[in-house]
């Protein structure tokens, strides 16, 4: 369940820009990625551990998958 820090518009939006901090980097554009994610930061200075727990469970769902698939 969300919390209302959550639910705030500033978390919202910080969230966003690091999800598109993480594209960025997939696409190789570390400085883009960098700038994003301190944007990101100065909204919300949460936003990175929460992107790291959500990255951890992302993760931990992968391995369970390719767990399944190598029986």
């Amino acid at each position: 369940m969300a919390t209302r820090h959550e639910d705030s518009p500033e978390h919202k939006k910080a969230h966003d820009l690091a999800e598109q901090a993480l594209d960025k980097a997939a696409d190789g554009d570390a400085r883009k990625a960098r700038d994003l994610i301190e944007e990101a930061k100065s909204i919300d200075p949460k936003i990175g551990e929460e992107m790291s727990r959500e990255a951890a469970e992302e993760q931990r769902q992968a391995d369970k998958y390719v767990k399944k698939t190598d029986k």
